[in-house]
């Protein structure tokens, strides 16, 4: 079950949360060739991202 998780860009200090797979889960979706996805801010879409608001 995927989970959800806050993330602040370290490019532009966006703050945003997104439900991103499990560890099992991305496991699973890697052995099948089925693609992950990296986390990108939805404002300036880079992937230069911090776990948290802090």
């Amino acid at each position: 079950m995927p989970e959800r998780v806050r993330f602040r860009c370290n490019n532009c200090g966006h703050r945003f949360e997104i439900e991103v797979l499990n560890e099992d889960e991305r496991r699973e979706a890697r052995r099948k060739n089925r693609p992950t996805n990296a986390v990108h801010c939805p404002e300036c879409l880079r992937t230069d991202i911090r776990r948290g608001w802090d």
